[in-house]
């Protein structure tokens, strides 16, 4: 009889231990959250580039497989946490830093640029966009005939964005150099375009002069549909330089 006594006491009293050890531990949570929760690590949205010792020692011999690697992470950074965080909190020098160490694996791959174009390009302070700009530019001037659009991009965001018609003229130059057979006409016109944002209707008029020129003389046909845009865009541009009563023998030789 006492044995089952013994038994029934022991086992309330472990019951009632486990209770106490619960209560010091919850409490101690609670505690503890109390005064850390303000506290919130510390973590880099954009980690510091790994060096090219560093990269031929990860990539095991796989180029390829590294490259992917790291082109994923530098499309997920600043996904911390089941959180976002915005792209004006970057850090764009490192960034174009990625991209450029990214393009050393692979500069064949459409990935990167597009993550330059299209995702890190939704920011609107112009000193990061233009990190994005020259690492576009770097990028499509290796091959201007493949890459022309990867120049048509940074020609966007240096306008667009950075607001710098002196750069994207200069970009839109390297743009008009490309013999690339699917690039349309307009990328031979960009220059035209951008100087007439600028205000600059002496150069406009004679990028104009001599495409049409160069078509004459059969070193780049038109087709029909680009002939029809050119027609309508020169047809827009006289409107206004009638209007400004612009006179082009009055214009130096540019071109």
């Amino acid at each position: 009889m006492n044995y089952f006594k013994d038994k029934i006491y022991y086992h309330h009293q472990a019951h009632r231990l486990f209770l106490v050890v619960f209560l010091l531990f919850f409490l101690s949570q609670i505690i503890f959250w109390h005064k850390t929760h303000r506290f919130k690590a510390d973590i880099e949205i954009v980690p510091e580039v790994i060096s090219k010792t560093s990269t031929q020692i990860l990539s095991l011999g796989d180029r390829e497989f590294l490259f992917r690697i790291l082109a994923m992470n530098l499309q997920n950074m600043g996904d911390v946490f089941a959180g976002f965080v915005s792209l004006k909190k970057y850090d764009y020098q490192r960034i174009y830093q990625w991209a450029s160490r990214l393009d050393e694996l692979n500069d064949q791959s459409r990935l990167v640029p597009s993550l330059a174009s299209y995702y890190y390009a939704n920011n609107d302070n112009k000193d990061d966009l233009f990190f994005l700009v020259k690492y576009l530019d770097e990028h499509a001037s290796r091959n201007i005939d493949k890459n022309w659009w990867w120049m048509f991009q940074a020609i966007q965001i240096a306008r667009i964005g950075v607001k710098d018609y002196d750069l994207a003229l200069a970009l839109a130059n390297k743009l008009a150099t490309n013999n690339a057979i699917d690039a349309p006409l307009w990328t031979k016109q960009m220059p035209a375009f951008i100087s007439k944002e600028k205000g600059d209707d002496c150069l406009a008029f004679q990028i104009i002069n001599k495409i049409l020129v160069e078509s004459e003389n059969n070193i780049r046909p038109i087709s029909a549909e680009e002939m029809n845009f050119m027609r309508h865009f020169i047809s827009e541009r006289l409107k206004s330089l009638k209007q400004k009563k612009f006179d082009p023998r009055q214009c130096k030789q540019k071109i």
